[in-house]
């Protein structure tokens, strides 16, 4: 049942209660997920540590198999959202002709999903089983996909590439791009990429043990418009640590952070390194956190607003909870701080079931969608860096996977989330998963045919006086956060406003015939 709220406990005392029962997961010499043994397990409500809400996202709409082969597995699902609102989703499926394939589709605003087709295609990529795939949109409409392509060699994978050109509507061939074959681990990887403001990919990849056989290490690429770059070294290779699960993405000002775990079983460190698209340089790795840290437990966030946030979330005892911490960037003395905003959901005794995903609008508002594999639900919960953690919100109540979500903004402000979900598998073997989509909608906007890049307001954050403009006319009202009013004008053009506002957080609320739309203004 859709928008139903989490129950609220004031102290962990409500009592253990009986969830699904799971089992023991094994991984065959092809890669696939076996499943065995199912058993009860125990686990305790949800614990809320909330604050205000500034996001207003409605979970009405009826969720949407991606993947439609409920027949087969189908999971590791990534989704990429143009600049026009359109969505792209990639994920491993097991194909019909036996192969398991990075299948592709997409959504344009306003009308339904493509035909699925798998994009590693061609050479001896389109005849291999592929996966982990990752996806990004460049500003011109390019997509950018990267993938695992097995390699026969060690029991390893080597790493493929293939390209959307926006202007011919066409798929290129796969690509191998890594310079070794059969270094990168098939069985436990992450990826991830993104585009340049000159429609240039960069990607990055773990669980490479070429260096001595053994550590798992770390590497990026980049393509300068005519050629792949070699592949060069982002963890430390002398260190006989391991390194993996590496994120990407872009800081403005030419350059990227790099996000990754580093270290042995039971003390991993997070590290970060910045990459410098002009020179390719990257920075020497510092340390984010050194408690709690697993491959699969942290996440990377920017926001229009210039926020760089790692969202991490680990296990407690006394009373057994998951905790949600922010670490925040500060750009000027290169160095992240723990935030004091802290979420707490109570959780069963065993391991940290649950996988997470966050981003940001342009507003600076953001979202984290989690999993539960235990409960069996996709919750929804908001973050503002000053105002906090909102309340949470399940959107979802099937039988979400371990593999974690992926959510997007669009420009419009609605929130796009794909996972893998175990809704149609009969327990008789190998995993049948699907990916299933659902969408946030932004109800701040009078209609999803209006956009943001109608209107624009500048500087924001801003000390008081800002400008806006527009090409369409527009009643203005300022509201502060009590939702008090303090200004109502007519404006069309490109319309200068001195108001004179204190130090604060204000809503602009734009009003016409068509449509109405809210935007939030800082004042430092």
């Amino acid at each position: 049942m859709k928008k139903k709220l989490l129950l609220i406990t004031s102290f962990f005392s409500m009592g253990l209660c009986f969830a699904q029962t799971y089992g023991t997961y094994e991984t065959d010499v092809n890669g696939k997920i076996f499943y065995q043994s199912p058993t009860p397990v125990l686990f305790v409500p949800q614990e809320n540590n909330s604050g205000p809400t500034e996001l207003s996202l409605d979970w009405s709409n009826p969720d949407y198999d991606v993947s439609n082969n409920p027949s087969k597995d189908s999971w590791d699902s990534r989704l990429a959202v143009g600049n026009t609102g359109t969505v792209y989703v990639v994920y491993s499926d097991n194909y019909s002709n036996g192969l398991q394939k990075i299948m592709f589709r997409k959504k344009v605003v306003g009308q339904g999903w493509s035909t699925p087709l798998f994009v590693d295609k061609g050479g001896e990529i389109g005849g291999k089983n592929n996966h982990y795939g990752a996806i990004t949109s460049s500003p011109n409409g390019d997509l950018h996909v990267i993938y695992n392509v097995w390699a026969n060699e060690n029991v390893r994978n080597y790493i493929g590439y293939s390209y959307y050109n926006a202007a011919t509507s066409i798929w290129s061939d796969g690509l191998k791009i890594s310079d070794l074959g059969g270094t990168v681990n098939h069985n436990n990887s992450h990826h991830d990429l993104y585009s340049t403001d000159n429609n240039l990919p960069v990607v990055v990849w773990g669980y490479d043990f070429r260096e001595n056989q053994i550590n798992e290490e770390i590497y990026m690429k980049y393509f300068d418009g005519n050629d792949w770059s070699s592949d060069i070294a982002v963890s430390d290779v002398t260190d006989n640590l391991d390194a993996g699960f590496p994120y990407i993405k872009s800081i403005g000002g030419n350059k990227a952070m790099l996000v990754y775990a580093e270290g042995n079983f039971g003390s991993m460190e997070l590290k970060y390194k910045i990459y410098d698209e002009a020179t390719h340089n990257i920075s020497e790795a510092k340390i984010i956190a050194t408690e709690n840290i697993f491959s699969n437990n942290y996440v990377l966030a920017t926001s229009g607003t210039g926020d760089i946030m790692v969202l991490t979330i680990h296990k407690a005892t006394g009373p057994n909870r998951d905790i949600l911490n922010i670490y925040d960037y500060d750009s000027a003395a290169d160095s992240f701080n723990l935030s004091s905003n802290v979420y707490e959901v109570a959780a069963n005794a065993g391991g940290l079931l649950k996988r997470i995903d966050m981003d940001c609008n342009a507003e600076g508002d953001c979202a984290i969608i989690y999993t539960d594999f235990l409960a069996e639900t996709n919750s929804f919960l908001e973050y503002n860096p000053t105002t906090g953690f909102g309340s949470p919100l399940i959107i979802n109540e099937e039988s979400p996977g371990l593999d974690a979500p992926n959510a997007r903004f669009d420009p419009q402000g609605n929130l796009h989330v794909v996972w893998s979900d175990f809704r149609f598998n009969d327990g008789q073997g190998f995993d049948e998963r699907e990916v299933i989509y659902e969408k946030g909608v932004n109800t701040n906007l009078g209609t999803d045919a209006l956009s943001f890049t109608t209107i624009s307001v500048f500087p924001n954050p801003t000390k008081g006086n800002f400008t806006i403009k527009t090409n369409e006319t527009f009643i203005l009202e300022i509201f502060d956060v009590l939702g008090k009013k303090l200004d109502t004008q007519n404006i069309t053009g490109t319309t200068q406003i001195i108001n004179n506002l204190a130090t604060g957080t204000y809503f602009l609320r734009f009003i016409n015939e068509q449509a109405t739309q809210v935007k939030k203004l800082l004042v430092e």
